[in-house]
């Protein structure tokens, strides 16, 4: 029994040699640290294998260490990221706050980096912590600023409040401030940042003006409408508008819309302005006034097709009489006729119109003019967007004058004549915007 024993201890001292021996094939880093480990791996311990068995002697599990055991996860806390946003209302822009451990900070931040720039006035238009902020502006240059827990949340409720207020928004500028984290207990500094305005950040004003139809005086119907920009205020923009109107027509001009900093788009009807529209957007601006004019054809005001004519920023300084069937097309023109008394040609006047430049046509009407004369020749006469009346008084005398295409040709002939005490005859009337060459002889 002795024996049988020490045999299978001697086995088993073997299967346990012979385990460690292939253990010793192994990869070093694989057999560093191994061992036994008959009742499966311990704390800190991973099991790599088991020893071959046989001869009566169970395979015995074989452990290497797994390192030191993880620390204890450390418990984090939230850190509140408050935002403000602050405005004015004479500013086209507002001052976004983010980055503050309380809301008083945040609005606080925001209201300072306003009044600095607006000298005093300003308000907080929203405060909250973990969330987004967007600023958006209405079609005359209102601004809304609303706020939700996501930046499309916000964007989305912005454009829904305008639409409820009877307003088309474009979304300006955004801020997020997302919520941070650190261990409990850990002090964390602020982070503010301040988003401010570029450039200057007041309100830029425009107005558009036409005319009347109600104090038309017997006289057609212009379709030119006079627009201004870039006017510190909106009563500038009404003044200066209007000043541009009644210089040409006074007592028939009003005031048609006002905004600012926005896009204005023009659209006419066979020549006619029928709807002038503004937006934050030129692609706004331009679906407004198409709109206003389907609708006022679908009422049966008007007809004919509506057509984009031009747009123009009210942030822009200038001041414009805008003819809107003009607008891309040539429409300058130029008379010019032979220097001195001419036998042949005393008669003849050679025109030019629908040229993009009056210079340009003043120039093709001489060149014109001594081409086929082969004389010397001057220009008489050139105009922008205009009529142009061509006639002779009781003497055969050739006179030529230009007018704006809302005045009678006849009428003003027979003022300027009866002036002049001389009696004439209307011959031929020019427009500008039609394209032609043409020589014309007068008798």
């Amino acid at each position: 029994m002795r024996d049988g024993r020490n045999t299978a201890l001697a086995f088993a001292a073997a299967a346990i040699a012979a385990a460690m021996a292939a253990l010793s094939w192994a990869s070093p880093a694989q057999a560093q640290g191994t061992f036994i480990c008959p009742t499966g791996p311990g704390p800190g311990e991973q099991q790599i294998g088991m020893t071959p068995g046989g001869n009566g002697v169970a395979s015995v599990p074989v452990c290497a260490s797994s390192g030191p055991p993880p620390p204890p996860a450390v418990p984090m806390q939230s850190i509140p990221n408050y935002y403000a946003a602050a405005w004015h209302a004479d500013a086209r822009d507002a001052w976004f706050s983010v980055g503050f451990q309380s809301r008083e900070r945040a609005e606080g931040a925001a209201l300072s980096a306003c009044n600095s720039a607006m000298g005093g006035g300003c308000t907080i238009a929203a405060s909250n912590l973990n969330g987004a902020v967007v600023l958006a502006r209405g079609v005359d240059g209102g601004l809304y600023i609303v706020d939700r827990a996501k930046r499309r949340e916000a964007e989305r409720a912005a454009k829904d409040y305008c639409r409820k207020q009877n307003d088309e928004c474009e979304i300006l500028r955004w801020a997020t401030a997302e919520p941070g984290s650190a261990p409990v207990g850990q002090s964390v500094p602020e982070n503010p940042e301040i988003y401010a305005p570029q450039g200057d950040p007041r309100r830029i004003h425009g107005a558009a003006v036409w005319l009347d139809k109600s104090k038309g005086n017997g006289r057609p119907h212009v379709g030119d409408v006079w627009v201004v920009g870039g006017r510190p205020s909106a009563d500038k923009a009404h003044a200066d508008a209007l000043a541009a109107c009644e210089a040409e027509y006074p007592g028939r001009c009003v005031v048609a819309l006002s905004a600012s900093d926005t896009l204005l788009t023009v659209v006419h009807r066979d020549g006619q302005t029928k709807s002038i529209a503004t937006a934050a957007s030129v692609e706004l601006s331009k679906k407004r006034a198409l709109d206003h004019c389907k609708e006022d054809k679908a009422a049966g005001k008007s007809s004919g097709k509506c057509t984009l004519a031009g747009t123009f920023n009210l942030s822009d300084e200038f001041v414009i009489r805008y003819d809107p069937s003009a607008e891309g097309k040539p429409f300058a023109t130029a008379q010019a006729w032979v220097k001195g008394d001419s036998t042949r040609w005393g008669s003849s006047v050679w025109s030019v119109s629908g040229i993009k430049d009056v210079d340009v046509a003043g120039k093709a009407a001489q060149a014109a003019c001594e081409k086929e004369s082969g004389e010397a020749c001057e220009v008489a006469s050139s105009s922008f967007n205009s009529l142009v009346a061509l006639y002779l008084d009781q003497n055969k005398s050739v006179r030529i004058s230009s007018m704006a295409r809302d005045i009678d040709p006849a009428e003003r002939v027979a003022a300027r004549c009866s002036a002049a005490a001389v009696t004439c005859n209307l011959v031929k009337v020019v427009d500008a915007r039609v394209a032609a060459r043409e020589r014309i002889d007068l008798q």
